[in-house]
């Protein structure tokens, strides 16, 4: 069983037998793209859903405080408590992180007031959230779109949101993920880690690199930067 440094580690960088390889690629490239606004800032952060924290190193040079909350007790986590209802005062941390934990609340919206309400004036926040995904676990509510997300955080000033992954290399991601869970023996499995899965990861590669016209139609997830009102 991998240690939670491990499974961080291997969000972060993926190898090309993993299965969501060209998600995860893409999400580094646009955090760490986000992460270079905050180069000249000392920042208190909270994660939220928090026991792995991929994006962590991303900001160590500019972390002051960090603060992790969620569910699942492990060696990452400061504190148990639900993002539905945050145990901090107002105006407390410049960047609040959530990536791919929306799906699982019961009340998103009031999720999204309630990191709003966190921020200072200023702050940002930054997430991942499943659009075009299957589901991993039964315990998931919601899929999002551009326009839901949106809505979502209305209260924030600017909103920028980014797609993972174009149509193209999305369906490949599918195709993936869809085998990996379709193949149920191990060696089999083991088999398709190691030539289909590589080689379709390979292959979105190639898509990245060509002049497609943006689609997101079928993308997996979307990244989003949302700035609160200063």
């Amino acid at each position: 069983m991998q240690t939670p440094t491990q499974v961080a580690h291997a969000r972060l960088y993926p190898s090309l037998t993993n299965t969501s390889y060209l998600t995860l690629r893409s999400r580094r490239m646009i955090f760490s793209s986000w992460a270079r606004l905050f180069a000249d800032k000392s920042l208190t952060v909270l994660d939220v859903g928090g026991q792995y924290q991929p994006y962590r190193p991303l900001f160590a040079k500019n972390i002051h405080r960090y603060i992790s909350v969620d569910l699942i007790s492990t060696e990452f986590v400061t504190l148990l408590a639900n993002a539905e209802a945050l145990p901090f005062p107002p105006n407390t941390f410049d960047l609040v992180i959530a990536t791919q934990v929306f799906e699982y609340f019961r009340d998103p919206v009031q999720t999204a007031k309630n990191i709003h309400a966190v921020l200072k004036p200023g702050g940002t926040f930054l997430g991942s959230f499943a659009a075009c995904a299957p589901r991993f676990s039964r315990k998931e509510r919601w899929r999002f779109t551009t326009l839901g997300l949106r809505q979502l955080f209305e209260p924030f000033a600017t909103v920028e949101i980014v797609p993972e992954l174009n149509t193209a290399e999305s369906i490949l991601r599918t195709v993936n993920i869809g085998t990996d869970a379709i193949v149920r023996h191990r060696l089999a499995r083991g088999l398709h880690h190691v030539t289909l899965c590589p080689l379709l990861n390979l292959l979105g590669l190639v898509l990245q690199k060509l002049p497609l016209p943006p689609d997101d139609t079928f993308t997996t997830n979307f990244s989003v930067r949302a700035v609160r009102a200063t």
